[in-house]
């Protein structure tokens, strides 16, 4: 099990940020930097946060769980939300032989008294 993130992706969409210079602004130092974005050290929840923070974005979106080298969470919440927005409303059906018991009771009477007649 590995902590994956997207720090590299990120510094270089914003104007290919240096480890030193995101490091100076999380607090910490360009090593400890190297090492979080290398999966190598996993950071404390307050650096994951301000990290997160630099970007604008959630530790959630930054940060990964990869288990096995398949991530934990990404690829599924994309199917479900896809699952989701393909999904419709329907009319409930009546299925056949699921009366409600009090039709099932009124359905016996009438059966009894049609016998009934029958037999005279």
């Amino acid at each position: 099990m590995a902590l994956s993130n997207k720090i590299r992706e990120l510094r270089f969409k914003n104007s290919e940020m240096t480890q030193k210079h995101l490091a100076e602004r999380v607090g910490v130092s360009r090593q400890t930097m190297n090492a979080i974005e290398n999966g190598r050290h996993a950071p404390t929840v307050e650096v994951a946060i301000r990290i997160a923070d630099v970007f604008g974005i959630t530790v959630d979106e930054l940060f990964d769980l990869d288990y096995d080298g398949r991530p934990a969470r990404r690829e599924k919440a994309t199917t479900i939300a896809v699952d989701r927005s393909e999904a419709t409303v329907e009319e409930p059906v009546e299925i056949e032989g699921e009366d409600e018991p009090a039709e099932k009771e009124a359905e016996q009477e009438i059966s009894l008294a049609s016998l009934r007649n029958v037999i005279g």
